[in-house]
């Protein structure tokens, strides 16, 4: 029987289908007359005497009846394989109809002006396509790379665009124990098999599977390579191995303009990731072991002069870890940091003379005296606060801010707050305020009304939820 596996059978299949509908409307399925002389008989398990059942006729009627089964049985095997050619038949038309429509679609965005927007057009069309996030996912449901998966003349305007490429947010992982992830994005890659990881007392000794590392270090490395020399935004959240890592970003060590590491304690020598990184600008440091401290902050202390804002919030330093930063401070312009103490608070006020923005989270946990300092340059204060009135009250009236445009203060329990201290702190800088934002904490009218009297421009917010730079 023929069938219509080819596309050259598709032509005629109007042809093909006009006949069956003829076919079907003239065939009439006409059930066979089975009576016989036996048919009266309604049980035929039932004792009847009168039969012999050695019979010709019942032979003869058993034969006809094989026959006609058999007759059957081949028509509808005829049939089923009829229908098979239909499907296939039908699934041709149905894929011929989707190409027809992909093409005419097509077709008709030719008439778009869209299609005949200039490069640079596009260009600037691409960029407000961008999340806003600081650092961009590869993901393939996102611009970038969303923009490159359109059509062939979008792809190369955007690979050709390396201001869309400088932003990259690093987050893989290829040794994890029983599990599959991938690292990109599961519309490009296959699932990775981990290898395991020995625990061998305090070492982690990690096997890393090699082939996953590869495709991962293929696809970032093709992706920074876009970027074509221009300085670059990098945000490392996971990964396993800080050496492959560290020779993954070595050939563009030269244009790391702002690197985010969120280190992992099962990770070595992070330390390795601050070396030779003569362009640096902005580092933020998330999730640093207590134990890195100190070989941490040496080498934050070899960065280069071109640094100018630092985060370290999520470690504690004292004065003794601030001073060894000493040759850093000094170009920094915006500091986020934790102290235990409030001589470490001034020292670093003494030691960044540009600084124009402090964020600080303060777990003062005992009283000290403090000499008077006056710091000309901070213009926003944020401050994460959470312990006794009487060690904010020495702070307040140990400083001075004369050009201060921004206060900012988190309080977690229910303390008095100290707003006479820092309403004198107000007047003795005889500073610009512009906003005061009171997190988790209510202000009473009387005091509201002594910071509007003394600032009458002042915005006063309260009891607000906590929103840190």
């Amino acid at each position: 029987m023929q069938t219509f596996n080819s596309q050259d059978n598709l032509p005629s299949a109007s042809d093909i289908i006009d006949a069956l509908h003829n076919i079907l409307r003239s065939q009439v399925a006409e059930m066979p007359d089975l009576a016989t002389p036996f048919s009266r008989v309604s049980v035929p398990n039932t004792y009847h005497p009168t039969i012999d059942s050695n019979s010709k006729s019942i032979s003869t009627i058993l034969t006809e009846r094989q026959q006609q089964l058999d007759a059957v049985s081949c028509e509808i095997s005829g049939l089923e394989t009829v229908m098979d050619d239909i499907k296939i038949l039908r699934q041709q038309l149905v894929e011929r109809k989707e190409k027809i429509d992909q093409s005419m679609t097509f077709h008709k965005g030719l008439r778009s002006a869209l299609w005949r927007l200039p490069a640079e057009v596009l260009c600037q069309i691409f960029h407000h396509c961008l999340p806003e996030d600081k650092y961009l996912s590869p993901k393939s449901k996102l611009a970038p790379t969303l923009l490159t998966r359109i059509c062939r003349p979008w792809r190369d305007v955007a690979v050709d665009m390396p201001s869309l490429w400088c932003r990259l947010h690093v987050k893989f992982n290829v040794t994890r124990v029983g599990q599959k992830e991938a690292f990109y994005d599961n519309d490009y890659y296959d699932d990775y098999h981990y290898h395991t990881r020995v625990f061998r007392g305090s070492h982690l000794n990690v096997e890393v599977d090699h082939s996953a590392w590869q495709q991962a270090v293929f696809h970032y490395d093709s992706w920074l390579k876009r970027s074509r020399g221009r300085p670059l935004s990098i945000a490392l959240e996971r990964y396993d191995s800080t050496a492959l890592l560290g020779n993954l970003l070595q050939p563009y060590m030269d244009q790391i303009s702002y690197l985010s590491i969120r280190f992992s304690c099962k990770v070595g020598k992070p330390q390795l990731f601050l070396k030779d990184m003569p362009a640096l600008r902005e580092l933020v440091i998330l999730m640093m072991d207590d134990r890195d401290i100190p070989t941490m902050a040496e080498c934050i202390s070899q960065l280069p002069s071109t640094m100018h804002v630092l985060d370290i919030m999520y470690a504690q330093f004292d004065i003794n870890l601030l001073s060894s930063l000493d040759p850093v401070w000094t170009h920094l312009t915006q500091v986020s940091i934790s102290f235990c103490r409030q001589d470490a608070f001034l020292h670093l006020l003494h030691s960044c003379p540009n600084l124009s923005s402090l964020t600080v989270e303060a777990h003062f946990n005992r009283e000290q005296t403090l000499e008077p300092f006056t710091h000309a340059n901070l213009q926003s204060l944020y401050l994460n606060y959470a312990e006794e009135e009487a060690f904010s009250a020495r702070l307040f009236d140990a400083l001075s801010l004369p050009s201060l445009r921004v206060f900012d203060v988190c309080v977690f329990d229910e303390l008095i707050w100290p707003h006479e201290q820092l309403i004198d702190l107000f007047s003795r800088s005889n500073c610009p305020l512009e906003r005061l934002r009171f997190c988790d904490l209510t202000v009473m009218d009387v005091q509201r009304a002594k910071y509007v009297a003394l600032i009458p421009s002042l915005d006063v917010v309260e009891n607000v939820v906590c929103q840190w730079p």
